[in-house]
C-alpha cells in the first residue's frame, strides 16, 4: 500500500509539473500590434483604462451613440459586418468585454453585473450620456442588465438571440467540464490546443455552415489560445448566473427590438418569445434560415432592422 501511494504521489506531482510547463507554453494574451493587419476596422481601434482594465473598442460615426456588446467567447469581430453600414446613421461603438478579444484579462469579477458597469464607465469615458445598447447573446443579457441598474443611461434596446431567461433547450458553447474546479482548467486547456472545439461551437452557431469559415475560425480561437483567454472565458461561465434577471425583465420600459434566428441551437425562439411576453410593447422580428449570430450570418437584414426600428423610437431630443 506504502509502495502505491508513493507511486501516486509522484505520478501526480510529474502529471502538475508536466501541466505547468504545458500551461506557461501559452502566451499569456494577444498581442493587438502583432495582428492589426489582419484585424477587421481596425483603422478605428482604440485603447482605454476602464476600472482598471485595458479596453480596447473601436467607434465610428456620429449622431445616436449605439454600443455594439459581443457574446461568450466574442468580440468586436463578431461585429464587422455591421459596423460600416450602421456608422452611416449612427455613431456606433463596440466593444471587446473584460477577458475578451484584445482588451485585457485580469482576474476578478466577470459578472454580467459587472460587465454592465464597465460599459457603462465606458459611455462616461466618451462623454455620453444615454445610447442605445445592442447585444447579442451574453452581451444582450448584458445590455438589459445594464437597462435595469441604471434605465436613465439606456436609450433603448436592441437584443439579438440574447441569453437572460430560462427555457428548455438552451445550451452553451462552453463545455459542462468547464464548471468542475481544477479539472474543467486542465481539460479546456488540453481541448483548446486545436481549434477544433471552437470550430464545433461555430458550426452549432450558424445555420448556414459555409459561415463557418477558417478565418472566421481563427479570429474566434486567437485569444482562447492564450492562458488569459481560456481563463476569462472560465471565469465568464462560471459567474453567469450570480444576477438572474428574467424576473425583473417586466420593469424595462425601453424601446426594445428583439431579432431572433429562427434556427438558433444555443438559445431557441423560445427564449426570444418569453423575452418578448416580458418586456412591454417589445418588438419580436424572426429571421428564417439563421442561427445565433445573426449580426454575421445576415448583416444587411440586422442593419436594416435596426436602422428602422430606432429611427421610429428615437427621441425628438438629441441624446
Amino acid at each position: 500500500m506504502r509502495r502505491l501511494l508513493k507511486l501516486l504521489v509522484v505520478l501526480t506531482v510529474i502529471a502538475a509539473v508536466a501541466f505547468t510547463v504545458f500551461w506557461f507554453s501559452r502566451p499569456a494574451d494577444v498581442s493587438f500590434e502583432e495582428v492589426r493587419a489582419v484585424v477587421p476596422n481596425s483603422a478605428y481601434s482604440h485603447f482605454t483604462d476602464i476600472d482598471g482594465v485595458r479596453i480596447h473598442y473601436q467607434e465610428k460615426g456620429t449622431g445616436t451613440p449605439l454600443v455594439l456588446i459581443h457574446g461568450f467567447t466574442s468580440s468586436t469581430y463578431s461585429w464587422k459586418d455591421v459596423f460600416e453600414p450602421l456608422s452611416k446613421s449612427f455613431r456606433v461603438i463596440t466593444v471587446d468585454l473584460k477577458g475578451f478579444g484584445f482588451s485585457g484579462k485580469p482576474d476578478g469579477d466577470y459578472s454580467r453585473r459587472a460587465q454592465a458597469s464597465l460599459v457603462a464607465h465606458l459611455l462616461d469615458h466618451l462623454k455620453i450620456e444615454k445610447a442605445w445598447l445592442c447585444g447579442n447573446s451574453m452581451g444582450g443579457e448584458i445590455a438589459l442588465t445594464l437597462a435595469l441598474l441604471d434605465p436613465g443611461r439606456v436609450a433603448g434596446l436592441i437584443l439579438i438571440d440574447s441569453a437572460g431567461v430560462d427555457v428548455p433547450g438552451s445550451g452553451s458553447l462552453a463545455p459542462g467540464y468547464l464548471l468542475v474546479p481544477v479539472v474543467g482548467r486542465v481539460l479546456t486547456a488540453v481541448a483548446l490546443r486545436s481549434d477544433k472545439l471552437v470550430r464545433h461551437g461555430l458550426e452549432k452557431s450558424f445555420y448556414d455552415q459555409t459561415k463557418v469559415t477558417n478565418e472566421r475560425v481563427a479570429n474566434y480561437y486567437r485569444p482562447l489560445q492564450t492562458r488569459g483567454g481560456q481563463l476569462a472565458a472560465l471565469r465568464a461561465r462560471t459567474q453567469a448566473d450570480q444576477f438572474p434577471i428574467e424576473e425583473d425583465l417586466s420593469k424595462i420600459k425601453l424601446p426594445t427590438l428583439i431579432i431572433w434566428g429562427a434556427e438558433d441551437q444555443l438559445i431557441p425562439l423560445a427564449a426570444g418569445r418569453k423575452i418578448n411576453s416580458l418586456i412591454q410593447d417589445s418588438k419580436l422580428v424572426i429571421l428564417d434560415n439563421c442561427g445565433h449570430l445573426a449580426q454575421e450570418e445576415m448583416p444587411e437584414r440586422v442593419v436594416d432592422e435596426v436602422t428602422k426600428f430606432i429611427a421610429v423610437n428615437q427621441s425628438s431630443k438629441p441624446i
